[in-house]
């Protein structure tokens, strides 16, 4: 639906609704800034998935380090902790059955 994305990745575009369903519209492509705004949100929203999925923290830790907010390796280990901590009920996946918080 956006030039530059995968066609796979979940967009919000104009479309059209009928009887048949929901039909998005093209957008084609965006200024380049904008795309590549829009392909780190894909990268570190499946990285996000992946890292739940499997229960990984090193793909979690990477999805964390994708977000301008997070400016270096020890915060993103500290942030990245508490949110497993405070969430460890949900994800479970994360920690071996004697860790778990």
């Amino acid at each position: 639906m956006i030039e530059g994305l995968p066609e796979d990745a979940i967009v919000e575009v104009p479309a059209i609704i009928n009887r048949s369903g929901i039909h998005g519209q093209a957008v084609g492509g965006l200024p380049q800034g904008i795309t590549a705004l829009l392909q780190r949100e894909v990268v570190t929203s499946q990285l996000c998935i992946d890292a739940v999925v499997k229960g990984d923290r090193t793909l979690a830790l990477q999805s964390l380090l994708l977000d301008p907010n997070i400016t270096d390796l020890d915060r993103a280990e500290d942030v990245l902790e508490q949110i497993l901590f405070d969430s460890a009920h949900f994800l479970p996946q994360f920690f071996a059955k004697e860790e778990t918080p």
